[in-house]
């Protein structure tokens, strides 16, 4: 606990200051329980009616079936800090007592709408079964108010879809069973945003537009997915308002206050081998997904693939096996979760063995007559539903985790279709519990044996639901990889992924554009899926063929020992491209995002442009902050550059200035802003046959010493690192070689331009 008290201290510091722009507030009416939420003193959101449903019946304060009984104010102190709050008790026609809590947060921009279902509710399953609530607070109405706003929401499979519009009466908004939440809300300034979302029950949460009786304007509404028959008496819903200036910011600031209320640090991902290493990868879009090419057995393809990629000095440090390996029953769901002899017939644990390679394994959803369940004879309690099945049982998971790790080391568990399962399993719909429960009994398993998880095919309410679940470190932030699909637009959803503390795999890829033996068409553009790939910031899974990838290009994004060479913040769509898509101003008419690495007190940012339809000059504003640079209000001496992966500097320019994004489709720009450091009058480009050039794998310290600065760097023994500098006063470049020695670190010094052991 005690590691915890600073870092939501710092959180908490940071979110105050952002509370002092944001001046995120709400008024109440203590009369009657109406409420209005206000942002920098004016008013974002009139509130709606309060709603809950028990019996069949739908109970609201709109039409006096639902009476305002009492109300009672005080203080409280939760792992947010001090609160004041208000409660209302409210009761149905017919009796049923319901509580509705607002709390306001006295350090930070946090609002929390709470609903108490103090006698419970039965019966409560709406018709229209997931795009409904059973309950309904907070409500807000959807008006302009004179404002200029526009919302963003999530939704469908890998919460990938991304609809950004005006916030308007007339402007449809999504929720429901696929997504919705987080709602986020911004102004056309940016200088104002609300995210909101539920702050626990992510399983069965949701959001709902309805229109009330009492109201010209359409209302969102928060709570409990209707399908959702028992709440049982007592229990808490609550859903979490936070406030801020920006888009990104704003989100990582909300995803940061989940992660301390459910003590979620980043450790385990930092730990996650699959995360921080090369590997090869079987699914969906790779040459070999179901399909051995020329080889017997999936047992030879893997092999030919590890000496293959041990003659070219390609370090693949893993292998993930897809859905082809082990045995399907009804409905093609999972029968048993052990690899048939026609494809590995030495096992698993052989090619492991003979490759050295731990094991990313997929997983899919369970068959009816999966051999585990006691309703077919197995061992474990299991939840039947037509086709399918469902692991309701904490030991079950301990059984298969870690006889996979004993047998054939098992590093990563990947649970796959996760949204099938929640929408043809209607058990996972109706109760309020089991999805919450399903996926804690995995990850409390997975965190014991120290196994990760990856989250596949998910929908918001599963990567929301990850913040509880240490184990859980990556989620697919992208549909299936086909060559040439557009499953790399990714820098949306890599926002939600990165404020939940997750690292966004964009799936696999190929390195070239036609191979041999590969059962999937060409892929036209092999650079823009390797530099994607690695400025996600999570896995990075090239799927060629035996001699069929480019080493060169799989290079670029890691070390010699195969440590991939990341930014410390992924790339994210910048805020101005949000301006643009809500108001058609304001922002590049394209995809365009930014990662940036810290390294010490030093910045570099990495601009990633594509699919942009007319010339945008973006100013250095449109950058995110950094922990010592706020582009907004300042920026300090840099130079913007591009440059090839040979190494050669195409342009540079003086920088803070407009950096000017001429039209592109998938023939990306790429441009990166390396600052002078200190007095040495010097920019560390860093390896310009890297995509990250300056990783905050790679470079660990800059250290200034008066006039000059030394520079720390790591690799594997025996690599040689070529480290280009900018020479301001000269307009020239210079290449330094390091020669990484047996301790694995060397040191570069600026201005003498040498670089030695350490």
């Amino acid at each position: 606990m005690a590691l915890w008290v600073p870092a939501l201290a710092l959180l908490l510091m940071l979110a105050a200051s952002a509370d002092a722009k944001s001046g995120l507030d709400v008024s109440i009416d203590e009369s009657d329980g109406s409420y209005e939420i206000l942002m920098s003193g004016t008013v974002w959101f009139n509130s709606g009616p309060v709603v809950v449903r028990n019996d069949g019946k739908r109970y609201s304060s709109e039409d006096s079936s639902l009476l305002l009984k009492n109300h009672v104010e005080f203080q409280g102190e939760d792992a947010w800090g001090q609160f004041d709050a208000t409660s209302f008790e409210w009761q149905t026609s017919d009796g049923l007592n319901f509580v509705t809590h607002i709390n306001r947060y006295e350090s930070a921009p946090i609002l929390v709408f709470a609903q108490e279902f103090t006698d419970g509710v039965r019966g409560a399953s709406a018709n229209n079964l997931t795009n409904d609530t059973i309950s309904s607070f907070p409500t807000l109405l959807i008006e302009q108010l004179g404002l200029n706003r526009g919302s963003l929401t999530y939704n469908s499979a890998f919460a990938q879809f991304v609809s950004v519009d005006e916030w308007s009466p007339g402007v449809p908004l999504n929720g429901g069973i696929d997504g919705g939440t987080p709602l986020v809300v911004f102004d056309s300034d940016m200088q104002n945003t609300i995210v909101i979302s539920p702050a626990n029950t992510f399983m069965a949460a949701s959001q709902s537009t309805w229109q009330p009786k009492t109201s010209s304007s359409p209302a969102v509404g928060f709570g409990i997915i209707s399908s959702v028959d028992t709440v049982p008496p007592e229990y808490y819903f609550k859903t979490v308002i936070v406030g801020g200036q920006n888009v990104t910011g704003t989100m990582e600031t909300w995803g940061g206050l989940l992660r301390a209320l459910y003590k979620k640090d980043d450790t385990t991902r930092r730990n996650d081998f699959t995360n921080n290493y090369l590997g090869y990868w079987t699914d969906n879009g790779a040459c070999y997904y179901y399909n051995t090419g020329t080889y017997l057995n999936y047992e030879d393809v893997l092999l030919a693939v590890k000496s293959d990629a041990d003659q070219r000095g390609i370090p693949f440090r893993y292998v993930q096996l897809d859905s082809w390996w082990y045995y399907k029953g009804v409905a093609n769901g999972v029968k048993n979760w052990t690899a048939m002899p026609s494809i590995f017939p030495n096992g698993i644990d052989s090619l492991v063995q003979k490759t050295g390679w731990p094991v990313l394994a997929h997983n899919r959803y369970w068959s009816a007559n999966t051999d585990y369940a006691k309703q077919n004879g197995g061992d474990y309690n299991f939840v039947v539903e037509g086709n399918y099945a469902l692991p309701n049982d904490s030991s079950f998971w301990r059984f298969l985790l870690s006889s996979s790790q004993r047998e054939w080391n098992l590093w990563v568990y990947e649970q796959d279709w996760l949204y099938t399962i929640y929408n043809d399993l209607p058990a996972l719909q109706r109760d309020l519990f089991l999805g919450r429960d399903w996926l804690l009994q995995m990850g409390t398993a997975a965190q014991e044996l120290g196994i990760a998880i990856q989250y596949c095919m998910p929908w918001t309410r599963h990567i929301l639901q990850s913040v509880e679940i240490s184990s859980v470190t990556q989620v697919r932030v992208s549909d299936d990889y086909q060559p040439g699909n557009y499953q790399w637009v990714i820098g949306d959803t890599t926002i939600l992924a990165h404020a939940l503390g997750l690292a966004a795999f964009k799936d696999d890829f190929h390195t070239t554009g036609v191979q041999s033996h590969c059962q999937f068409g060409t892929e036209p553009y092999p650079v823009l899926e390797a530099y994607v790939a690695a400025l996600s910031g999570g896995p990075v899974g090239p799927s060629d063929t035996v001699g069929g990838a480019n080493g060169t290009l799989i290079m670029a994004t890691c070390m010699s020992d195969g440590r991939l060479l990341k930014p410390t913040r992924p790339a994210m769509s910048l805020d101005s491209t949000f301006l643009y898509r809500a108001f058609g101003s304001g922002g590049p008419n394209g995809l365009v995002s930014a990662a940036f690495t810290e390294v010490t007190w030093w910045t570099w940012y990495y601009v990633f442009a594509a699919d942009v339809s007319e010339t945008y000059a973006m100013p250095p504003s449109d950058l995110p902050s950094s922990r010592s640079v706020f582009p907004s209000t300042s920026f300090p001496a840099s130079v913007a550059f591009t440059y090839d992966l040979t190494g050669k500097v195409l342009s540079i320019q003086n920088f803070p200035s407009i950096i000017t994004i001429p039209p592109c489709t998938r023939n990306f720009q790429y441009y990166t802003i390396a600052p002078l450091l200190g007095s040495t009058g010097m920019a560390l480009l860093g390896e310009l046959n890297k995509i990250i050039p300056v990783s905050e794998t790679r470079f660990v310290q800059v250290e200034q010493i008066g006039p000059a600065c030394v520079v720390y760097l790591v690799g594997a023994p025996g690599e040689v690192v070529v480290v280009t500098v900018y020479v301001y006063s000269s307009g020239t470049t210079e290449e330094v070689t390091c020669n990484v020695p047996s301790s694995g670190t060397a040191v570069l010094y600026l201005p003498e331009l040498t670089c030695v052991s350490y």
